[in-house]
């Protein structure tokens, strides 16, 4: 009996159970499950309506075709059957169809239907079958993480990694985001620092110096006069003329080469990284770029000495240091 009532809910919509109630089935569209990651195709929910028990003949005449006996035989065994499915509800407090649904009797002889999702019983979904789905795996999916992250991109002085490196216990989306922080900053300073000085070389260690102004000198033969081509002094005395100019070699200069071990809108930051690097032994200033607030704190050291020393800077101090200007006098 139970799958004669399969079969006619696959191809109806309401089956009566004389003297019992009726399954009625609803259309439900494919649906999402995100709890078990799968995508559910269209499907019948089976409902149970206890008010309705006028036989229809539907039930009757499908067994009598089914078994092939008579209607009146028909008509007994599906009272014989109803008579079973309340004497189990009255026992047992509970009936369960195959594959339909279970029926529980409540403390107030209620009857509570439960439809069982093991059959699709709409033949427009025949052969479909879930489908499962994996969720999409961000790098960052966690609205604290974004607004830390973008915190760190605008304001990175205030992030303890700004320009010191990143302990090693840090997660990889923060070590991304850190080097993200750098290259802008690093960037903005290059093209500030660019327009300001045209000494500036950040990519290499090649020298930048300044033009002297040195008179020109034509070199003739020996025993002859050098005769200068532009004239030093705007008053030129018949002495001078007569005099050959002697060329002497020019003064070793006293300007500085500056490396560049932090850039803070901190100026306190600045003062703590000028007190490190003084203690292990360098000389330390600090000035303020006045086209973007930086406090740059700069290593002083000979120009001759400055690819050395650019070296160990960056193995004791920092490894981000470059070098700002060599021969010029920033203070």
């Amino acid at each position: 009996m139970v799958e004669l009532i399969q079969q006619l809910l696959l191809t109806g919509n309401c089956v009566i159970i004389p003297n019992f109630g009726a399954f009625i089935g609803n259309y439900h569209p494919a649906e999402i499950r995100l709890q078990f990651n799968t995508i559910e195709p269209p499907t019948k929910l089976i409902a149970f309506n206890r008010s309705l028990q006028n036989n229809d003949g539907l039930l009757i005449n499908a067994l009598a075709h089914h078994c092939s006996v008579s209607y009146h035989e028909a008509e007994i065994q599906v009272a014989d059957f109803v008579k079973q499915c309340n004497t189990s509800l009255v026992q047992h407090k509970s009936l369960i169809l195959k594959d339909i649904g279970r029926f529980i009797l409540d403390t107030e002889n209620n009857i509570q239907f439960q439809p069982y999702y093991t059959k699709n019983y709409l033949l427009d979904s025949f052969g479909l079958q879930s489908m499962s789905i994996q969720p999409i795996q961000r790098l960052k999916d966690s609205e604290s993480s974004i607004k830390e992250n973008y915190q760190r991109i605008l304001h990175p002085e205030l992030m303890e990694d700004a320009v010191t490196p990143k302990r090693a216990s840090t997660k990889m989306a923060y070590w991304i985001t850190a080097v993200l922080a750098v290259l802008f900053l690093g960037s903005s300073l290059f093209l500030n620092i660019q327009k300001r000085t045209t000494y500036q070389n950040q990519s290499s260690l090649l020298p930048a110096f300044e033009k002297a102004v040195v008179p020109a000198v034509l070199i003739v033969p020996e025993n002859k006069t050098e005769i200068p081509v532009t004239e030093p002094a705007a008053v030129r005395t018949e002495e001078t003329v007569k005099t050959p100019v002697v060329t002497t070699p020019a003064k070793p200069s006293k300007n500085k080469a500056y490396i560049v071990i932090g850039a803070f809108f901190d100026e306190i930051r600045a003062k703590k990284m000028k007190t490190e690097a003084e203690s292990k032994g360098y000389v330390v200033n600090i000035s303020k770029d006045s086209s973007n607030g930086l406090f740059r704190t700069t290593v002083q050291v000979e120009n001759s000495e400055v690819e050395t020393t650019l070296q160990k800077v960056k193995s004791e101090i920092n490894s981000r240091a470059w070098v700002y200007c060599m021969k010029c006098n920033l203070y």
